[in-house]
Formats: C-alpha cells, structure tokens, sequence
C-alpha cells in the first residue's frame, strides 16, 4: 500500500505542476472573441503555440505514467480517493506559487479531504 500511495503523490505531484503550467500561460490569453467556430480555432491555436502548456502538458503525461503505476498496485476505488491529493496539492501550491487567497470555507473543505483520504488509506493499510 505503501507503494501505491508514493505512486499517487508522484503522479499528483506531477500534475500540480502541469495545472500551475496551463493556469500561468491561461492568464497570459485574451478571452475568446466572438461565438463563432472561427473564434475558438484562433484560442486554440493561441494555445496550442505557448511554450507553458506544451511543459504543461509533459508534466501531465509523467503525472499519467504514475497514476497507471498506482492503478496496477490497487483497486480503483482506493486509488481514486488517494487522488483527491491534488486538491490539497493545488491548493498549497496555488497560494505560494500564484498568490491566490486561501479562505476558511476553502480550508476546511480541503480539511475534509484531507481526513477523507487519511481514512481509506488507515483502512487499506490493515
């Protein structure tokens, strides 16, 4: 179990990374003009050439090569609930890397996360 939990903070921790990636290059976009199938090809091809997603979306693959390693150690319902680290990941990583604001109601939430996974993984270690 052990094994299978290093895997899915590898793989999370990988994919913070990417999020960080794509949530620092989506600033940098202006916002899709227009409603038309034209406009949204243009945003695509906005985001298809910066540099941040494209090492965005490496660091979502290595992230990907992790979540298979912990899905052939386990059942799925006890790594998808390992998964939900991210939340905490994120949430961490986004207040001291993008500034963002951390509330209570936040917190706590990401408190009961938290304590969520603590329990399927007490469970599954016995």
């Amino acid at each position: 179990m052990i094994r299978t939990i290093l895997y899915v903070l590898m793989a999370e921790m990988w994919n913070t990374v990417g999020q960080l990636l794509f949530k620092t290059a989506a600033n940098t976009f202006p916002p899709v003009q227009g409603r038309n199938w034209r406009s949204y090809l243009v945003f695509l091809g906005t985001v298809v050439r910066q540099p941040r997603i494209l090492l965005g979306l490496f660091f979502m693959t290595g992230g990907l090569i992790f979540w298979i390693a912990a899905l052939s150690q386990a059942a799925l319902s006890v790594v998808f609930v390992l998964g939900s680290m991210q939340y905490i990941l994120v949430l961490v990583a986004s207040r001291f890397f993008l500034g963002e604001k951390i509330d209570i109601m936040r917190f706590l939430g990401t408190l009961f996360i938290a304590t969520g996974i603590t329990l399927v993984a007490l469970a599954n270690l016995a």
